[in-house]
């Protein structure tokens, strides 16, 4: 546990974190092993984003084709699905709104 409490230190020192350790709290193996794994340089990619705004190259919102998720077929969901799921991942999404309220359904 020493071993990895001086890895630590020396990570958080390179990182310019190590006040970190300035908190009198509890160090167990699960927490070291927690800070030990955090992906400092993504973390300060996701800071100087927050802090000077992401500028959106897109310029102009344009209407999309709906589907009627009611009408796909099984096969056709897993499609769009796994479809989105990709594109999440590869942080590729777009936001839209819906209006509600909107459907023209009767009720018995």
């Amino acid at each position: 546990m020493e071993e990895k409490l001086r890895e630590l230190q020396k990570k958080l020192k390179q990182e310019k974190q190590e006040e970190i350790l300035k908190y009198p709290i509890e160090y167990t193996e699960e927490l070291v092993n927690k800070l030990l794994n955090i992906n400092y340089e993504q973390l300060k990619k996701l800071y100087k984003k927050a802090i000077e705004g992401e500028k959106n190259e897109q310029k102009t919102i344009e209407p999309i084709s709906a589907i009627q998720k009611e009408k796909l077929s099984e096969k056709e969901k897993n499609k769009y699905e796994k479809i989105g799921q990709t594109l999440i991942k590869e942080g590729k999404y777009a936001v839209i709104t819906m209006a509600g309220g909107q459907r023209n359904k009767t009720r018995t």
